[in-house]
């Protein structure tokens, strides 16, 4: 998976998600206090008479078992191989057991459960909770102790509150995205449509739409990653929720409803995609589709597959109503009960959030989480943009039955969207089907 891009990698077939929670632990299961595990030791910044150590950083951007390692490496593994390269006594080993969220977390937890942890994990923003109730993931105040202040304060303060739960930070901000507007100008040109115009908002999407399927004689909008994560923001920009602040489903609200329903009414204008994201990203990078939204982390694979202008945009907004996007990605988070461990895991962390750390990561596409001058890449400007307009957490599904909880809400949403259902009937109906899904209150 190594050498596919981050769109490719967070590719999915209907009703698969790009970000999923783990099914209930069987040996983490339960709560865990957010300041660390019960017993685990207070971790200092390694020192020169420490025993050597090495740590497992699990993730999804290097090369799973029986795939062909890629060309040029990805930057996740150009930031180990930079770290080892000091000599500090941690070496730190990657490990992709899957190019998938899921499936890493699901290694992962198998061995947490067998008492052999992976030290770092790459854990997406969604399963927050999960991290904390189900896998007892080690907050950096915990793990850092007093350098954990100056590791954090890099950061930049509209980030931190997307990885902190009762005051305290329960991982590194590492993959930081949100979805954006992907298009080719060179069709917008030929419909004689101006971009800015098209994407001021939806009533002028659908109606300068038409011009531009008329060039292309095919629907001009399709899907890159889950259904569920695009569907947060747009619902958001409406003034909807997908849940509220208790984790209860909200997405029956009639602002929630009329968000879904405008995606409808693309669909049966012939404007929308039904396709699996594979599908819609050939279709995209062959020429053939016009507009494809995605997440921003998927503008550095773009940009070296397409052959015709590759532009972005911020999503459209709702007339008269501010946008409000969701962010996206993962955090790394500690998962090691051993102090050594512990100490390894932290003194690389402590480079992945320095300067040199971030000159590497940022290659990727995804957004600069920290307080470092890093080079805007061309095309991630409509991302800041929605940045600095203030970004919501991606969803964070509770319970341990969670990934069946964004599963049904996926798989409804996909249905909405393609006109298989009302949305009102949808937005109901998925929320019956959920609620006893869902943790007692």
């Amino acid at each position: 998976m190594a050498n596919q891009d981050e769109n490719a990698r967070q590719r999915r077939q209907p009703q698969a998600s790009r970000r999923t929670f783990l099914r209930g632990a069987t040996a983490a299961a339960g709560s865990a206090a957010i300041t660390g595990i019960a017993g685990l030791p207070f971790v200092r910044s390694a020192r020169a008479a420490d025993a050597p150590v090495e740590i497992v950083f699990m993730h999804v951007w290097g090369t799973p078992p029986g795939e062909k390692a890629a060309a040029i490496k990805h930057p996740a593994t150009q930031l180990i191989e930079a770290f080892n390269a000091k000599n500090t006594g941690v070496t730190v080993r990657g490990e992709t057991p899957s190019g998938d969220y899921f499936q890493t977390l699901t290694k992962a937890q198998a061995q947490i459960a067998a008492g052999k942890p992976p030290a770092l994990v790459t854990t997406p923003w969604s399963n927050i909770n999960y991290a904390v109730q189900g896998l007892q993931v080690l907050s950096l105040e915990k793990l850092g102790g007093s350098e954990a202040k100056g590791v954090l304060a890099n950061y930049k303060p509209e980030v931190l509150p997307l990885v902190t739960m009762n005051g305290q930070t329960i991982g590194l901000p590492l993959a930081f995205s949100c979805p954006v507007m992907y298009y080719n100008n060179e069709i917008m040109k030929q419909a004689g449509v101006d971009p800015a115009e098209m994407f001021k908002d939806w009533a002028s999407f659908k109606r300068l739409g038409a011009k531009v399927k008329a060039v292309t004689g095919n629907p001009i909008l399709g899907l890159g990653n889950n259904a569920d994560w695009e569907a947060q923001s747009i619902i958001q920009c409406n003034g909807g929720r997908v849940l509220d602040d208790n984790a209860r489903p909200a997405w029956d609200s009639p602002e929630a409803i009329a968000a879904m329903a405008m995606m409808a009414d693309l669909n049966k204008a012939g404007l929308y995609l039904q396709s699996t994201t594979k599908e819609s990203n050939a279709a995209f990078i062959g020429g053939s589709l016009a507009i494809w939204m995605a997440s921003i982390a998927s503008l550095g694979g773009l940009s070296k597959q397409v052959k015709f202008d590759l532009k972005t945009s911020p999503f459209p907004v709702f007339a008269g109503k501010p946008r409000k996007m969701s962010s996206g990605g993962s955090f790394i988070g500690c998962y090691a009960r051993d102090k050594d461990q512990q100490r390894g895991a932290w003194e690389f962390l402590k480079f992945v959030a320095s300067k040199e750390g971030m000159d590497i990561w940022l290659k990727t596409g995804y957004l600069n989480a920290t307080k470092y001058d890093e080079p805007v890449l061309p095309g991630q400007d409509s991302a800041y943009t929605q940045l600095a307009e203030g970004l919501t957490r991606e969803s964070p599904w509770p319970g341990s039955r969670a990934a069946e909880v964004q599963k049904v809400w996926g798989t409804y949403v996909e249905r909405i969207w393609a006109g298989d259902i009302s949305a009102e009937d949808g937005c109901k109906q998925a929320k019956q089907q959920v609620l006893p899904l869902l943790p007692k209150t």
